[in-house]
């Protein structure tokens, strides 16, 4: 079937949604996704396509979803993500169980009304709010992922307490969290965390990597959220605001959460734009960017041996880190192995267990990027000095974070941003 034939039957199908026309208004949309794997091994690996069905459709519409063998696989129609979120039609999200490199598989899709009888999930993802404090992902009981978005509280004595809005990740199985609150070495440092040290525009500038002088993150409200079983996500608006309570730029912020087993599989992604002129935000590899801080007892115990860093060109000694610039200022060097890093794990023990952190880079992000390492427990990435003009441009970032129990090898690593950077090809086409 030639592109041209295949661009016009999904257009048809389009239309036939959208308008309930066609064969009769109950009519479903059926559609064959041939995978091809490319050079790399897959292996749990979150997929995720454009289908020919408007985004006003989706609550009242369902997906069954079966692979070569004919069996039901989980999937799940949502709303774009926010990155590509000028696209009026839904995605289909589902996970490849593994395929070999080089090797290609299909799945078809059938689309249709929701009150059609499918196989039911055993489980899936939900939320779970607490008002004004924190709303939860579960997985089934589970605890699995914590939004933390009190409002801040513009008093001297309670200034470090809720500055920013960040999300927690909890164990694998949902026991006890793996990132830092507020309190401890550096207070600043809250899970998954995203700030600067220098914000500037015409006339001002504050902070907001440490947020002591009165400036703020504030989450204004939940813009979408979604949860079955294969993915959770949310979408937040949050002003960044100055040390008067005014802001200075705005970002809308998501967070996904994939059914993928053997770990925890985080999707964070921002758009921050300027709504005060020209903005500049800048700061420094190790006080800039998105970061992950690990709970704080791995600063309490002050043993460093404890943990350790993972990296492309091999596995440090414990304790050891590397700073990615030399020098201060302007005129920085760049420590180059720290450039443009695709990935970076670090290993720590909380308890008597150990687990590993997988921050995983994007090539769709600002380059170049500066990693950043400290053994207490925080690592991520900064990508230098960005400005914003307001109405005209806007910071867009997308990062995944993988946690899990035990060790990781660099294969491992490799994979998760094999997955990330270059996925899995997917076509689509209309079935009659």
């Amino acid at each position: 079937m030639s592109g041209r034939r295949v661009v016009r039957l999904l257009c048809l199908s389009v239309l036939a949604l959208a308008t309930g026309q066609g064969p009769g208004a109950e009519a479903s949309l059926k559609i064959r996704l041939e995978v091809t794997a490319g050079q790399h091994d897959r292996q749990q690996t979150p997929l995720v396509v454009g289908v020919p069905l408007p985004v006003s459709r989706i609550a009242e519409s369902q997906v069954v979803l079966q692979n070569a063998r004919g069996q039901l696989v989980p999937a799940q129609l949502a709303p774009s993500r926010l990155l590509d979120s000028k696209n009026l039609y839904a995605e289909l999200h589902w996970v490849l169980p593994s395929l070999k490199a080089g090797e290609a598989t299909h799945f078809t899709a059938t689309i249709g009304p929701r009150d059609r009888a499918v196989g039911r999930v055993s489980s899936e993802y939900s939320w779970r709010d607490v008002p004004g404090r924190h709303a939860d992902i579960f997985w089934g009981d589970r605890a699995v992922v914590r939004y933390m978005y009190r409002a801040y509280q513009d008093d001297p004595a309670k200034r470090d307490l809720d500055n920013k809005p960040f999300h927690h990740v909890f164990d694998p199985s949902g026991n006890r969290l793996l990132t830092k609150g507020t309190g401890g070495l550096y207070t600043h440092h809250q899970g998954l965390y995203y700030g600067f040290t220098r914000c500037n525009w015409d006339g001002g500038s504050c902070n907001t990597w440490y947020c002591h002088e009165g400036e703020h993150e504030l989450h204004r409200t939940v813009l979408s959220q979604e949860q079955g079983p294969v993915m959770a996500r949310h979408r937040t608006s949050i002003d960044w605001n100055d040390r008067q309570g005014k802001p200075f730029c705005r970002e809308h912020r998501e967070l996904t959460v994939f059914a993928v087993a053997g770990g925890t599989l985080i999707e964070w992604s921002s758009r921050l734009w300027s709504v005060r002129g020209t903005v500049t935000l800048d700061g420094d590899a190790q006080h800039a960017g998105f970061q992950f801080r690990a709970d704080d007892e791995v600063a309490k115990r002050q043993d460093e041996k404890l943990v350790y860093y993972l990296r492309p060109d091999g596995k440090d000694k414990p304790g050891a880190t590397r700073n990615p610039v030399k020098g201060k200022g302007p005129d920085f060097e760049a420590n180059k192995p720290m450039v443009n890093m695709p990935w970076n794990v670090m290993s720590f023990v909380l308890g008597p267990q150990r687990y590993s952190a997988v921050y995983i880079d994007s090539p769709r992000n600002p380059k170049p990027s500066y990693s950043a390492e400290r053994a207490y427990g925080r690592f991520g990435g900064w990508f230098g000095k960005q400005t914003l003009v307001e109405g005209r441009q806007s910071i867009d970032v997308v990062y995944r974070i993988w946690v899990q129990r035990g060790e990781m090898t660099a294969t491992e690593a490799n994979s998760l941003s094999a997955d990330f950077a270059t996925p899995p090809r997917i076509k689509l086409t209309r079935l009659k």
